[in-house]
């Protein structure tokens, strides 16, 4: 076996690895077909091609009702956590009211405000998530798989409202830090910087939504073909 060939293998190898849960039978194919290829630069060719894989970050595919119950506490539990996501906007409403009233221009002043507003929408939005998250665990005691379906579905469902609010409230925070500094041009830049992050975080946002999507695909096929089942 050649360099090349062997690079080839390796590469499809690694892939096939390191390939999310989803994507693992599409990685495993793309591998089996370097395999055959006779040319060993046009097999390298073909494995390097094939990392694109890893950019699909895919969830296994649910194959039964029996298996819902399971992937749905974790995600609700992954839920759970991400209300930590605004811990820092939540706690710069009190800092920035007494900056408000010190501030020395009115660009300061308006990004003490914003800091401000997007602490008040951090806070209504996890009292609310907290108190509907307490309705959530109520599920817990039921063993009925159709409540745990119904359940996960609308929590997929409403993900991407949810990821709006977020990514909304973080940016009002980040550009009004950023405003809110007195002769503070690194901190502003640094600031602006994070909210670039922010926006770039969008693909990822987005590729979850369609990982939610397939999986909402998932859950309507498995209760229809139930109800199928039941009514011959």
């Amino acid at each position: 076996m050649t360099l090349v060939r062997k690079l080839a293998v390796r590469i499809s190898s690694r892939v096939v690895r390191w390939a999310s849960p989803g994507c693992k039978e599409w990685a495993e194919g793309l591998a089996c077909e370097a395999a055959v290829i006779e040319s060993d630069w046009a097999a390298l060719r073909w494995a390097l091609g094939s990392t694109r894989v890893l950019l699909d970050r895919r969830t296994a595919p649910l194959t039964s009702l029996d298996e819902v119950p399971a992937e749905a506490k974790k995600y609700v539990e992954a839920l759970r956590a991400g209300v930590w996501a605004l811990l820092m906007p939540l706690t710069q409403g009190p800092p920035f009211l007494w900056m408000f009233f010190r501030a020395k221009n009115s660009l300061e002043r308006a990004g003490c405000a914003l800091v401000m507003f997007s602490s008040m929408l951090a806070g209504a939005y996890t009292l609310l998530e907290w108190r509907r998250q307490k309705q959530i665990v109520k599920y817990e005691v039921y063993d009925d798989i159709l409540a745990w379906a119904r359940l996960y579905r609308a929590e997929l469902a409403r993900r991407g409202t949810t990821n709006g609010i977020q990514t909304f409230i973080l940016l009002c925070w980040c550009v009004g830090f950023g405003m809110a500094q007195r002769d503070g041009t690194l901190t502003r830049i640094l600031f602006a910087g994070f909210g670039l992050l922010l926006l770039a975080t969008l693909p990822l946002m987005l590729q979850v939504l369609r990982n939610n999507l397939r999986r909402i695909e998932e859950i309507d096929a498995l209760l229809a073909e139930r109800d199928g089942v039941h009514s011959l």
